[in-house]
């Protein structure tokens, strides 16, 4: 929902920055690229859109709403230190719009430039006519916790909640200022706001378990803390939370099963950063993303996967092996894992040790036709067992036809004949 309103807030935004500019200075062959930039904006294109609002700013250098395109499609991209400059330069363009100070200063809060940000946003409520979007006070208060202010945080998010009093937001904030600073009681009222604005928001629901595991009252926070899970099951702050307090209730087996969802659950978000990370071909940050995945989870293997993946498309051959080596430790009957490995030796030139992991592969799948390809080459390239690596190829061929099977078998038979 989020997203949503914030798509038509920019797409709003840029209708009225460029119907300004429309009305001026701009060519047709101009207007078409914009709204061809624009469209693919809202449909979350943003590489597409870059491209299209840097080609308007060629044509018109002055277009305050393309510059605001760029800066708003390269936050999407999270490249927030190249977001600045076109944001600025939209600001040097249009210096009383309180719109694109704020787009400013949420930029470089996303930077973590947080004494900037600040000063941008104090800028921008200066300059909005009437009350300030509760956003804008959201992200002070945010600001100030990261600088270590927490009274001036809590005064934006009192101003937030007073000017905006059904702001989940605001309330949610809040209480998690003051539960922090032990304040329990006013955090406690603060998350019962929440759910009386809207009874299913889950962070409201932990915050009342983390009021009530504060209080030491265990078997209380241990019922919000399922509720919240309930509404909200991929959070895995939930699940360690609940299997924390399982363990001081001596209930072992119960929160194990708790500490090691919220493990795989963080696990899976770093994955996910790093396939994003991936798209944007930034292979620094998606081999640091997966070891971070890895580190919080090694027995999930498609991490594993994917990290010896990259390591083999940068001919880090050594490497890949260490990272299946380090999964198979972990699932002692990982079939694709030994397969994998197989593979990454058979390229470092260990037959040896290619040829026992291929043939545990095929002991584990019996029916997977890639290890058994994999041996098939490897026992064909040595020149050995080749009645084998006939039978081998013979099998695969003829359970999975595809044409380098077919080429396999061919070879073998074509040698021995």
């Amino acid at each position: 929902m989020k997203r949503v309103v914030s798509l038509i807030f920019f797409s709003f935004f840029f209708s009225m920055l460029w119907a300004d500019e429309l009305n001026l200075k701009n060519s047709p062959k101009t207007s078409e690229l914009f709204l061809q930039a624009e469209t693919a904006f809202q449909s979350n294109q943003w590489e597409t859109s870059l491209s299209l609002f840097n080609q308007v700013i060629e044509i018109n250098p002055e277009s305050v709403a393309a510059w605001v395109g760029i800066g708003l499609s390269l936050n999407h991209l999270g490249l927030y230190w190249r977001a600045i400059e076109p944001i600025q330069q939209a600001v040097r363009l249009e210096p009383n719009d309180a719109t694109i100070h704020a787009i400013l200063a949420q930029t470089y809060l996303k930077n973590r430039q947080y004494v900037q940000a600040d000063t941008w946003y104090q800028k921008a409520i200066k300059m909005h006519l009437e009350n300030a979007p509760v956003k804008w006070y959201l992200d002070l208060g945010f600001i100030e916790t990261q600088l270590g202010n927490l009274e001036k945080a809590r005064r934006y998010y009192l101003v937030a909640a007073q000017l905006y009093p059904r702001s989940v937001a605001a309330y949610q904030n809040l209480g998690i200022l003051l539960l922090n600073q032990n304040r329990l009681d006013e955090a406690d009222a603060c998350f019962y706001t929440v759910l009386s604005i809207q009874k299913d928001i889950g962070a409201a629901l932990f915050g009342k378990g983390e009021v009530a595991f504060k209080r030491t009252d265990y078997t209380q926070a241990i019922v919000f803390y399922q509720q919240a899970i309930e509404r909200e099951p991929t959070v895995p702050q939930y699940h360690r939370a609940m299997g924390q307090t399982l363990l001081r209730l001596g209930k072992a087996s119960e929160a194990y099963q708790y500490l090691a969802k919220s493990k795989r659950l963080r696990a899976e978000q770093f994955r996910h950063e790093a396939h994003r990370a991936a798209r944007q071909k930034d292979w620094p940050q998606v081999i640091s993303k997966l070891k971070r995945a890895m580190e919080r989870d090694p027995t999930y293997l498609s991490v594993v996967e994917d990290l010896a993946y990259v390591y083999v498309q940068q001919e880090k051959l050594s490497l890949a092996e260490s990272v299946l080596s380090t999964g198979l430790m972990q699932v002692k009957d990982w079939a694709p894992g030994y397969w994998q490995r197989g593979e990454v030796r058979f390229q470092l030139r260990n037959y040896d040790l290619a040829e026992i992991d291929l043939r545990k592969a095929i002991e584990l799948a019996p029916s997977a036709a890639p290890p058994k390809f994999a041996l098939a080459q490897l026992l064909f390239e040595q020149k050995k067992s080749l009645a084998e690596a006939l039978e081998l190829a013979e099998t695969v061929n003829r359970l999975t036809p595809k044409a380098k099977y077919h080429q396999l078998w061919l070879d073998v038979k074509n040698y021995i004949d």
